[in-house]
């Protein structure tokens, strides 16, 4: 079998707005202009400039706030004047979107992928459940040591928009709340702005055009390749997917674990943040361990048998991975792909930076070792290669 695997440079190779900083941006100038009656004069370049956006973006707020002000009731009950609403309703007094704009705007965010963002949540999560174990506590942070800028600044917040709770489980069931309304204002910018039919995507990559895979696996939100590649390949959201229609939000923003064995057996009172248990949750499901039996099943098959002199290929199956940063945060389903005798697993690196990067967290999974007997073995179990550049295809037609 041939798995591809994707993730977010995926589809910021195909020139999508898809880092976290996109997301906050729409999210302010939605905040700061929907409601206001002066927005045709203040959403002009200058304003953009302070926090840019894609011109396909920036056109879509324009249009959607000016309709939002107009007097007209059709525009008024037009159905992405009616998302924006409800993105407001959901980013007001939001716990997470006032933290994580707070300290963007001050340069303090970790870094610039998806990981930092998510790493930002974690950094708060580990800490309130570190201090207080017991979630029928008093929810009282005063730590013994001094609090870190980050924890001040949530804390802070928490004051400023009146969030008072009582508890430590009042406020995992808020914060998580307010996670979930988040998310969703996520899936509201890319049904509206990102996965839609006529988002301009004119690049396609000489890669992905060159596997024809049995599968994919998606760590993404949006319908990419479906759009550019393949109309119906066999292909598994984990993280979940954007949807049109009145289905329940199922993407996922998760964190990863910060116990070590055996504590994280033991210390399960903020789990409902990790990956793993909103995968359970929401149900993005396990159609990936279908194709692990089957490669098992044709492995045993195959072994069976004397290996035939024709055979041109050293291995049985191949995983190619490309946009995914191969952190250990996916290391629960990437290990059952990549750590196998009877797989080649090929990585596609944008720049050395991100080779580096992917070198480190492959070490991280599998082990020093491990992971320098699978490069150096002959064969190769896993190589990487340089991304070719992408080309123009402006007719983006679908490969039938």
């Amino acid at each position: 079998m041939d798995i591809l695997i994707i993730g977010n440079g995926f589809d910021l190779a195909h020139k999508l707005p898809t880092t976290y900083i996109d997301f906050l941006h729409f999210f302010h100038h939605i905040k700061a202009n929907f409601h206001s009656p002066n927005c045709s004069n203040t959403l002009d370049d200058i304003f953009f400039n302070t926090y840019p956006v894609n011109n396909y973006v920036k056109n879509y707020i324009k249009n959607v706030c000016q309709q939002c002000n107009s007097s007209s009731e059709e525009n008024n009950n037009h159905k992405s004047v009616i998302l924006m609403q409800e993105l407001c309703d959901k980013l007001d007094d939001n716990i997470w979107f006032n933290y994580l704009w707070i300290i963007y705007i001050k340069g303090i965010m970790k870094g610039i992928n998806w990981i930092d963002f998510e790493s930002e949540i974690s950094h708060i999560i580990e800490q309130i459940d570190r201090y207080q174990e017991n979630l029928y506590q008093p929810f009282n942070i005063q730590f013994k040591t001094t609090l870190d800028d980050k924890m001040e600044i949530f804390l802070e917040q928490l004051k400023q928009t009146g969030k008072n709770f009582s508890t430590c489980r009042e406020f995992l069931d808020n914060s998580y709340y307010d996670l979930e309304r988040f998310i969703r204002c996520m899936e509201i910018c890319l049904i509206e702005c990102v996965d839609v039919e006529q988002f301009p995507i004119s690049y396609l990559s000489p890669d992905i055009k060159g596997i024809l895979p049995h599968a994919i696996l998606c760590f993404n939100y949006t319908h990419t390749y479906t759009k550019v590649y393949a109309k119906n390949p066999c292909i598994h959201f984990i993280h979940g997917e954007t949807h049109t229609l009145d289905t329940p939000n199922n993407m996922i923003l998760g964190i990863d674990e910060y116990y070590h064995s055996p504590e994280k057996d033991l210390h399960t009172n903020y789990n409902i943040y990790k990956k793993f248990t909103q995968r359970i949750l929401k149900e993005t499901g396990f159609l990936y361990n279908d194709w692990i039996y089957k490669m098992n099943s044709i492995t045993q098959k195959l072994d069976q048998y004397p290996k035939s002199q024709d055979t041109t290929s050293d291995f049985l199956h191949n995983v190619y991975i490309f946009g995914h940063s191969l952190d250990v945060t996916d290391k629960d389903v990437l290990m059952k792909f990549i750590d196998r005798k009877d797989v080649k697993t090929t990585v596609f690196y944008y720049d050395k930076q991100q080779q580096t990067q992917q070198i480190a967290n492959l070490v991280k999974m599998l082990g020093q070792d491990k992971f320098i007997s699978m490069i150096n073995n002959v064969p190769r179990q896993i190589c990487f290669k340089h991304q070719q550049n992408m080309v123009s295809n402006k007719a983006c037609k679908i490969i039938e």
